[in-house]
């Protein structure tokens, strides 16, 4: 079997176009969307978005501080993000708009930035510059290095992802004010990771506000009572917006969230109150900014968020069996940065936990993400006060259950029995994402574990032994390169056959090598050889004709025949000693094996011990045998 060191690549050419399209749909997927969409699909893809658009506006403003800005910026963030995402990404379902991993990138950068003057005009110009080289890689087609995540990568990062939610929003659903957070452990400040993160809350108990459990316990138990009586009933219930909306009234119509309440339970309005106004566009001003100052942390920034997009884009795309080109994602990526730099806004990214909100609410189509950023933006300027009354606890509740979803046991169980390389990166992957500061990482470290173990496979190669039974065929038999009296060795070769596998295959072929004995090798079944070990099986069958014997290699394509030709090596083996392959099965290896037992026979005509030199001109089968 013809083993790659990388992964195929994930839909390397640009989507075909269907019959009777413009080609400008390939440039513009939400068109397509738009000429297929059905009436039917329009309610659940609104409730997504509704459903979405709830969790979006607390997400926005929050990150918004961290970074810097203004609440409104986070906002116009996520509506320009979400609409502009759907319109231009390869994804159905990608949620875009700020995100934990971007916002606090930004923030490590915050010295940078006010070193330029002023911070919030120095982090639009990041973000712009962000989204010309995420268009500019797109249009090169390098979206497909996205190859290089595997199937245990995305799997252990997803799996990951969940818990870190849940860890993420264990202090919402419990009440605890994160400003009480414990800041250290036992006197040592540890990095802000899931781990710590969940030890730090597990010191901090003593702040749990009981009432505040209990709403989000209830969002919780309404959402997966709901979803349990989807199969009873025969369709999608729109299981976290129902618990949302009907806690979100029961907090109301209890006064629990009234100022003067005992266990009072914290609301949207706490984070920062929502008001009818959002920036509009508008061009900043770049008159004391460095730009090459900000090229750095905007290719590091910008490479981060298109991985992140894509890996969660790729993963969706699997679960939902639609299509997905990673290069259009990395366009849509880029104009989601433009737009949002366009309002005032800052860099954006997939959101992992808002993506999977709106695909567990229904979303059917792309057009569920657009109305989430629409409906961001009509919620805030119409429904402020209300959207203001919405338990912190409510939201942390429904997250919960994502998270939970998100780590789908049966699939880490089937992963985790398939072969020691997929372990390896299904488990490192999983465990970065706990330790690591911010997700990206734990992604990288899952793409270069699943690399090291493409490698590690790819060096390796079978070298079996084959035996001759009395009609005349061969089988695989045990190792019989060490029995003295075997003087014809009938050896097959499986694998790949790369640079790295060279040494340890001279040594392999080096070791059976004995005094007088013919080594048949049949590399039908051996792949991609280069000169490296081209030049390995020249030293064998140099060490082979040292000591009296002969190296022959059987089933060898043009392909290899020319290798050998092009790095001199032919002279080494002997013309006579490369049996090209045939079309009749095993016809190469019968031919070989047929020529060895001569070779050894006319050795022990002419002497005991004497050399198994080559076939006399004009005898002995000719070189294409």
């Amino acid at each position: 079997m013809n083993v790659s060191v990388l992964p195929p690549p994930l839909n390397p050419k640009p989507p075909v176009l269907r019959p009777g399209e413009p080609a400008w749909f390939r440039a513009f997927p939400f068109m397509r969307t738009l000429r297929e969409y059905r009436a039917a699909n329009f309610r659940p893809d609104f409730v997504a978005g509704l459903t979405t658009a709830l969790f979006t506006i607390p997400q926005g403003m929050a990150y918004a501080l961290i970074a810097g800005f203004p609440p409104a910026a986070g906002l116009a963030t996520a509506v320009a993000a979400s609409i502009i995402g759907a319109a231009f990404g390869s994804s159905e379902f990608l949620i875009n708009g700020p995100t934990n991993a971007i916002v606090v990138m930004i923030a490590g950068n915050a010295a940078l930035f006010a070193a330029q003057g002023n911070a919030i005009e120095a982090i639009v110009l990041l973000t712009l510059l962000i989204g010309l080289m995420q268009v500019g890689a797109g249009l090169a087609r390098l979206g497909t290095l996205t190859r290089f995540v595997s199937e245990p990568v995305l799997t252990g990062f997803t799996a990951g992802a969940g818990l870190y939610i849940i860890i993420n929003q264990l202090a919402s659903f419990f009440g605890v004010d994160r400003s009480v957070l414990a800041p250290d452990l036992w006197g040592w400040v540890p990095p802000r990771c899931a781990a710590f993160d969940l030890a730090r809350f597990l010191r901090s108990l003593h702040g749990v506000n009981w009432v505040s459990a209990a709403v989000a316990a209830s969002t919780f138990v309404i959402v997966r009572v709901l979803q349990r009586f989807e199969p009873r009933i025969g369709r999608r219930l729109p299981g976290p917006f129902v618990a949302v909306v009907s806690v979100t009234v029961a907090v109301w119509a209890l006064g629990l969230s009234e100022p003067g309440a005992a266990h009072r339970v914290r609301v949207i309005a706490d984070i920062e109150p929502l008001s009818r106004f959002l920036p509009g566009p508008r061009w900043p001003t770049f008159t004391h900014i460095s730009w090459r100052e900000l090229l750095g942390p905007a290719l590091a920034i910008g490479l981060m968020g298109a991985v992140e997009a894509i890996a969660i884009g790729k993963a969706l795309a699997a679960r939902a069996g639609h299509p997905f080109n990673a290069s259009q994602q990395l366009i849509g990526e880029g104009l989601c940065n433009l737009a949002a730099g366009a309002v005032g806004g800052f860099a954006s990214s997939g959101s992992f936990s808002r993506t999977a909100v709106n695909h567990e609410a229904g979303a059917v189509t792309r057009v569920s993400c657009i109305l989430s950023g629409v409906l961001v933006l009509v919620i805030v300027l119409v429904f402020a006060p209300q959207a203001n009354a919405i338990p912190i606890a409510a939201l942390a509740g429904t997250l919960v259950h994502i998270g939970l979803k998100l780590m789908n046991v049966a699939r880490l169980r089937a992963l985790f029995r398939t072969t020691s390389g997929d372990r390896l990166v299904l488990v490192c992957t999983f465990i970065a994402v706990l330790f690591a500061e911010h997700l990206e990482k734990a992604l990288f470290v899952g793409i270069a574990t699943s690399v090291y173990s493409a490698l590690r496979r790819a060096e390796g190669f079978k070298l079996r032994a084959l035996s001759e039974t009395p009609e005349g065929g061969l089988r695989e038999d045990v190792d019989v390169a060490d029995d003295p009296d075997a003087l014809v060795v009938v050896l097959n070769l499986q694998g790949e056959l790369y640079f790295a596998a060279a040494e340890e295959l001279q040594a392999e072929l080096v070791r059976r090598v004995i005094p007088g004995r013919v080594l048949v090798v049949r590399v039908q079944e051996a792949y991609n050889m280069d000169v490296t070990v081209a030049e390995a099986f020249g030293e064998a069958a140099a060490k082979a004709r040292q000591a009296g014997g002969r190296l022959i290699l059987c089933g060898v394509r043009a392909g290899m025949r020319r290798t050998f030709e092009r790095a001199g090596l032919v002279e080494s083996f002997g013309a006579d000693a490369l049996f090209q392959e045939r079309p009749e099965l095993l016809a190469s290896t019968r031919a070989a094996v047929a020529y060895a037992h001569e070779l050894v026979k006319r050795a022990q005509e002419a002497g005991h011990g004497a050399p198994v030199g080559d076939s006399p001109r004009g005898s002995g089968p000719p070189a294409a045998g």
